[in-house]
């Protein structure tokens, strides 16, 4: 079950679900789009060889994937040893060497930094980088006083030094419900997550002075799930599932960034985007993943 991708100089990497969790490395040839597995086996992840049902998928799963400003790949576990150790387990940032000579890398060359938000335990979740390199990492539930499942118990935290030796700096929390989906912006230097189980997106400032909540609900939409900014910053694409107010109709919000981190909504657009019951009859499951190019 393929769950996230990342891409760098032609080198790609994908993250599996299911069983053990794992993740594969491929050269892409930019000119036909074709994909050549490089010379390694998929590297397992210690997820606790689980199905989609038994224990829940969703706290076995990893989360995502992506490459470090160095070149090397980071992933997030939502919970260590999977599902079977949710929610009392903590989950993990690992980081893994890559030899820039042909892509590959191993188990023996993982950093695993464990992750247990200020509440003692967390569920980390996706995460991007600021103009520094430092990581900025959502977690679902991750808050002082919150537990995993319990509501508004989102939380960001901030790593440095990602890839010799992670060290979190800082953190704050979002107030809202299964916070998943985070992104920077370097223009305002903000901070948005999208809130799941909150139906929000919330707006914080990261800035040499700290991490600040400013607005715990920035924007209102129903379940949403991935955020992309356009490419000169200006515009926020938030994708929400529209699953339990909206008829199943999923939607694409589009939002103006301003300087103190607030979203102004400016669209709304549904066209090409099948309902739950339309995806239901044809076979399909639901939409998951936004990417702007």
């Amino acid at each position: 079950f393929p769950v996230s991708l990342a891409e760098r100089e032609g080198l790609v990497y994908v993250l599996n679900a299911g069983g053990n969790g794992s993740m594969q490395g491929f050269h892409l040839t930019p000119e036909t789009c074709e994909l050549t597995p490089i010379e390694q086996d998929p590297i397992e992840l210690d997820q606790g060889n689980v199905t989609p049902s038994d224990p829940a998928f969703f706290p076995a799963s990893p989360a995502q994937i992506g490459f470090t400003p160095e070149g090397n790949i980071v992933v997030t576990i939502k919970v260590n040893g999977g599902g079977q150790n949710f929610p009392s387990g903590e989950g993990s940032l690992n980081v893994y060497s890559i030899n820039p000579e042909n892509g590959t890398t191993t188990n023996e060359f993982l950093t695993q930094t464990n992750v247990t938000g200020t509440a003692g335990s967390s569920v980390p979740f996706s995460f991007d980088f600021d103009d520094k390199g430092n990581l900025l990492l959502v977690e679902a539930f991750g808050a002082s006083g919150g537990e995993p499942g319990q509501p508004n118990a989102g939380a960001v935290s901030v790593y440095s030094d990602i890839d010799v030796a992670p060290m979190d700096v800082t953190a704050d929390n979002t107030n809202q419900t299964t916070s998943c989906w985070i992104v920077y912006n370097p223009k305002n230097s903000c901070v948005y997550t999208t809130n799941n189980g909150g139906s929000s997106i919330s707006a914080l400032s990261w800035k040499d002075d700290g991490l600040e909540l400013i607005d715990a609900v920035a924007a209102t939409l129903n379940n949403p799930l991935d955020m992309a900014l356009s490419h000169d910053y200006k515009y926020l694409y938030a994708l929400a599932s529209g699953h339990t107010t909206d008829g199943g109709q999923p939607q694409i919000h589009v939002y103006e960034t301003d300087c103190d981190c607030s979203l102004v909504e400016v669209q709304n657009i549904t066209d090409g985007l099948p309902t739950e019951v339309e995806r239901s009859r044809a076979g399909l499951n639901g939409v998951v993943g936004l990417a702007l190019w």
